[in-house]
């Protein structure tokens, strides 16, 4: 499996979950009369989402993936 077909197939996955974590911490940061956007903490979430990104591709690549 390619790094494109690993991404591809896990893209549901990655959007789901990144996308559930933007909620989450908005909605913490709304409730705690914070600002919606950090860019220094933000940047970790990015960071974050791409770590996962790469775990799956390296599972994906050696044989490990679906």
């Amino acid at each position: 499996m390619t790094v494109l077909e690993s991404l591809r197939n896990r893209a549901g996955l990655l959007v789901s979950g990144a996308a559930s974590f933007v909620v989450v911490i908005g909605g913490m940061r709304l409730a705690s009369g914070e600002p919606l956007v950090q860019p220094q903490t933000d940047i970790g979430v990015v960071i974050g989402i791409a770590m996962v990104a790469l775990y799956f591709v390296i599972t994906d690549t050696r044989g490990g993936g679906r």
